[in-house]
């Protein structure tokens, strides 16, 4: 179903669809402004001057999309910048875990090892980025279309509505709520 449309459901709202699509189009750019465009990221993690090679997994806080291209660069000494200091790895030199939040080193591929590189750069697609950024939108979109110019209270009859907090302050929890924990932690 198209988000439009899925506004126009979960609001009950009449209004014209241009109107509701330049609504969408502002919320999801001040979502884009804030958080990047939606789709595939770079995290770099790592301590380019651990020596130590303890790491056998990653953690990610954000589930990567098995689904998309993952590209995984280890940087072995960490503290390079050279090319020829970095090494793509195949999907036989690593596992998934933990339905995307674990990354376990194997030893078998054709780059095996028992432990990361003091730095490893990974690019991915988070799940569910999208459907995160799509029910965001919508509550945004529900909370402009209900807002009432400061209304305090109506009543008629069994009906009654109160806007109990400033409707500024409930967008920018919304808003900052897509934030969640963007890093990444070494196991």
């Amino acid at each position: 179903m198209a988000l439009i449309d899925r506004v126009k459901a979960r609001t009950g709202t009449d209004m014209a669809d241009d109107e509701l699509e330049a609504m969408i189009a502002g919320i999801s750019a001040e979502i884009e402004r804030r958080y990047g465009p939606a789709g595939e990221i770079e995290e770099t993690v790592g301590d380019p001057l651990d020596d130590f090679r303890w790491r056998k997994s990653l953690l990610l806080a954000r589930p990567l999309d098995t689904g998309s291209p993952v590209t995984i660069v280890e940087l072995d000494p960490g503290d390079t910048v050279h090319p020829d200091q970095e090494v793509t790895l195949t999907e036989a030199d690593y596992r998934v875990l933990n339905g995307g939040r674990t990354l376990q080193r194997l030893t078998g591929g054709p780059n095996g090892q028992s432990f990361w590189a003091p730095f490893v750069r990974l690019t991915y697609t988070p799940v569910g980025e999208g459907a995160a950024r799509d029910e965001l939108v919508i509550k945004v979109m529900a909370l402009d279309l209900s807002y009432r110019g400061g209304l305090k209270s109506e009543r008629a009859g069994d009906y009654q509505f109160t806007l109990g907090n400033d409707v500024a302050d409930e967008r920018e929890k919304l808003l900052a709520s897509l934030a969640g924990n963007k890093g990444m932690n070494l196991a």
